[in-house]
């Protein structure tokens, strides 16, 4: 598995590389072909991380061909080899286990020759199947600080 292309059983997960990264942030869709409810509010958020910071790993996230989401790191490991990942996907491409099967990719990925060692993810107490996802890939809470809860899994 290569930093630029994750495929899982239905998915491709697209590396955002800084230049198309800063068209995206910019509202520039040109080239890629976008499902029903994608782009979604965040994704303007993923994609200028992505562009600022070369350590924000981003991917699109396609099924059969068209952009259904995104999912990446939010910026480069902390001194204990801790990441913070995000995730979206467009409103008619969740509760269809897309979201589960991207990060598993993802997770996957991290896990591989990296330095990474654990993963958090921050959701919104009332993101109920955020937080199902995160708990059916063997993720726990970490901390409750309302209206967040951090959840964390460990990769070595």
């Amino acid at each position: 598995m290569n930093s630029d292309q994750i495929v899982t059983r239905r998915l491709v997960l697209r590396r955002l590389e800084r230049g198309p990264a800063d068209a995206l942030a910019r509202g520039d869709f040109s080239g890629m072909v976008l499902a029903n409810g994608w782009p979604t509010d965040e994704t303007a958020m993923f994609a200028h991380r992505a562009a600022a910071d070369p350590e924000a790993l981003t991917w699109l996230v396609e099924h059969q061909g068209s952009v259904i989401g995104e999912c990446g790191i939010k910026y480069g490991p902390g001194a204990d080899g801790a990441v913070e990942i995000g995730y979206g996907l467009g409103g008619p491409w969740r509760s269809r286990g897309y979201g589960t099967e991207a990060i598993r990719g993802l997770l996957e990925w991290l896990g591989g020759p990296a330095a990474y060692r654990r993963v958090i993810a921050e959701v919104h107490e009332g993101n109920v199947p955020s937080r199902r996802l995160l708990e059916r890939l063997g993720f726990s809470v970490d901390v409750l600080a309302p209206p967040y809860v951090w959840y964390a899994r460990v990769l070595r």
